[in-house]
């Protein structure tokens, strides 16, 4: 039964690592955005509203998009290791 203890503390850790790989992705694509709208001379003049506005439809964009779905992986990839060394360790 120590294989469920392991696999416990692994989900804690790859929860902490979700978490943190989350916010530093949000993060950076926020900041790209605020780049993107205050390189762009056409947007020179315009309020701060319209800016933030941009800013969250761009975050809007992101949220649905592949790079937030790859983020899933941290918890996948672990775990097919973990079954497959489970597997082989126990059957071969």
């Amino acid at each position: 039964m120590g294989w469920l203890r392991l696999a416990f503390f692994m989900y804690v850790g790859l929860t902490i690592a979700y978490f943190v790989t989350g916010i530093y992705s949000r993060s950076v694509r926020r900041e790209k955005l605020e780049k993107e709208w205050d390189t762009d001379p056409a947007r020179e003049g315009l309020s701060a509203q319209e800016r933030s506005a941009f800013i969250e439809a761009g975050m809007v964009h992101y949220d649905k998009g592949l790079k937030k779905r790859l983020l899933w992986l941290i918890y996948i990839l672990p775990t097919i290791g973990f079954l497959v060394t489970i597997y082989f360790v126990n059957w071969y």
